[in-house]
């Protein structure tokens, strides 16, 4: 398989999520990640396994309802991951959410191992560090300290 063409593999799997997303259709979302992938978010706990992101999205868009669009995404095939910038338009008017996830995918599959999901939001003083709950920062390689 050429890079491009496990590019755009990956960038498939990612618009298949987001449709499935937007459905809302768990079984559809759950179709685009390994069995055990991980769903990171800021300041909750994650979503461990397909199933369970799939399950997540589908009660979380039919609760709350909204839209998400693509807007970039950002492949690299040697690391077999990629960055995608998001909007989500929600049922109030002109109420908007952006962020950015980045994934990372199983080599063999092409299917979503890892998603860490990172949002748009204002400082907020009351809050000590703004980071990914249950994530192993330091276990990773990520600085802890300045």
């Amino acid at each position: 398989m050429t890079q491009r063409s496990i590019a755009d593999q990956m960038e498939q799997v990612v618009r298949e999520y987001f449709q499935g997303c937007n459905i809302p259709d768990a079984k559809a979302v759950a179709a685009c990640f390994c069995p055990d992938a991980v769903h990171y978010f800021p300041g909750r706990a994650r979503w461990n396994s397909a199933e369970a992101i799939g399950s997540g999205i589908e009660q979380l868009i039919r609760g709350q309802g909204g839209y998400f669009t693509v807007d970039q995404v950002l492949t690299d095939v040697a690391r077999h991951a990629a960055a995608v910038e998001w909007s989500r338009f929600v049922r109030e008017p002109d109420k908007i959410s952006r962020g950015l996830e980045f994934y990372t995918f199983d080599p063999a599959t092409l299917r979503i191992r890892e998603i860490r999901g990172y949002y748009a939001a204002e400082f907020s003083p009351n809050v000590a560090r703004r980071e990914l709950a249950d994530f192993d920062y330091a276990g990773r390689g990520y600085p802890i300290r300045p």
